[in-house]
């Protein structure tokens, strides 16, 4: 299968928001909107795309890292738990995403490798 272009993808997601907006969204009556109105819901739309993807992002992202062996805090031996949800503020709003835990039991200490190797 081929894969489509930067501008045929761009156009069938601004194709999607549009469908969004005028059939069921805050721009059903779409012929009264002003361009303020019309600005305004689009970017409320679009924020809330931006999150849905830096969530799936991190996620992805948090799949990819490696989990220590090793305390960072202390250097003992550390045992994974189950994955936790997370929570962080993007320029966008809040975004939310799973990733791996690792416990130190010597220290009582939870760890999440992938906040912790990634910089967030």
């Amino acid at each position: 299968m081929e894969s489509a272009s930067p501008t045929v993808l761009l156009d069938r997601i601004a194709d999607l928001v549009v469908e969004k907006l005028t059939q069921s969204g805050a721009l059903a009556n779409l012929g009264s909107a002003s361009l303020d109105e019309i600005e305004r819901e689009t970017i409320i739309n679009l924020d809330q795309i931006t999150r849905e993807v830096i969530s799936q992002l991190l996620g992805r992202q948090a799949r990819l890292v490696e989990p220590p062996t090793q305390c960072p805090q202390c250097g003992g031996e550390v045992g994974s738990k189950p994955a936790q949800g997370r929570s962080l503020q993007s320029q966008r709003g809040r975004v939310h995403f799973k990733t791996e835990v690792v416990r130190c039991e010597a220290c009582r200490l939870d760890f999440f490798p992938s906040v912790q190797n990634s910089g967030l």
